[in-house]
């Protein structure tokens, strides 16, 4: 994954990574060959990074500390699906119209994940946690995100 922004709170680090992830999306679906081998294995692990950042540090902090339990299990609920459906394209072959047609609407999906996040969950952390708070979530986002 891209280096995260060396200052900034959780959304605006979360916020960033959306971005390489759509940028990764469209790589993936205007390569073709080796190109897109490889832009989608580097779609896959940025998007295993990301959901793991957000399993591990803010799900929990939307459903515990903003008392959002909802808002956290369809995000959860989503990022499962992702994977699935991640995993069921690994098993098509890369360039197949079958392939073109199951990316889109992953790609799709992916989005409006993402657009959910930034119009549900992300607001909620910005009203609910103090700045120090969001701080020390993106301290803890960079140290998990770099176990991975």
């Amino acid at each position: 994954m891209t280096t995260l922004p060396p200052t900034g709170d959780i959304v605006d680090i979360l916020l960033a990574q959306h971005e390489q992830i759509r940028e990764h999306l469209d790589d993936v679906a205007n390569a073709t060959g080796q190109h897109r081998v490889e832009a989608f294995k580097a779609l896959a692990r940025v998007l295993h990074i990301h959901e793991q950042g957000e399993q591990h540090v803010v799900h929990p902090v939307t459903r515990d500390r903003v008392a959002a339990p909802e808002v956290a299990t369809e995000r959860v609920a989503e990022e499962h699906q992702a994977d699935i459906a991640l995993g069921d394209l690994a098993g098509l072959g890369l360039d197949t119209s079958e392939f073109d047609r199951r990316f889109a609407e992953f790609r799709a999906a992916v989005l409006a994940h993402a657009q959910h996040e930034q119009d549900e969950e992300f607001p909620l952390l910005r009203t609910t946690q103090t700045s120090e708070q969001l701080l020390a979530m993106a301290n803890q986002l960079r140290t998990v995100q770099s176990m991975i």
